[in-house]
């Protein structure tokens, strides 16, 4: 079974377009969604949790270099966030790695797809938490 992949993207941090994400990981090897968001720090813990709940194997955050914040401190709220987030599926026993957050320079293409490859490869890893249907 695919994993799939929710990716809350910092609208100054990088763009990637559909068609990018598509090079990068295969169709065939994840589902990937994708939503911009003006900043990361729009991110919240009910979105995050949610994403999980209705299904997305791994949630993927991705915010502007620490220090470089368009809005001041929102990718370091984000960060707290998405610790709260995966100390909460730790306590549910869906365990701490099922939300992550990277930050990428603006325009770092490279470091989009590399970081993009890693959540892939973590998705594949840890499975869905869901119960199979029966």
């Amino acid at each position: 079974m695919k994993p799939e992949l929710v990716i809350y993207c910092c609208a100054n941090s990088t763009a990637v377009s559909e068609g990018d994400l598509e090079q990068i990981i295969p169709e065939d090897h994840a589902v990937l969604r994708i939503s911009r968001l003006p900043c990361s720090g729009r991110t919240d813990v009910l979105y995050l949790l949610r994403t999980i709940e209705t299904g997305a194997t791994l949630t993927l955050i991705v915010g502007c270099p620490e220090g470089q914040c368009q809005f001041l401190e929102g990718n370091l709220r984000a960060k707290m966030r998405v610790r709260y987030a995966n100390r909460l599926l730790a306590e549910a026993g869906l365990g701490e790695e099922r939300i992550q957050m990277v930050n990428i320079a603006p325009g770092d293409e490279s470091a989009f797809a590399a970081a993009l490859r890693s959540a892939v490869a973590k998705a594949h890893e840890i499975g869905s938490w869901a119960p199979a249907a029966a």
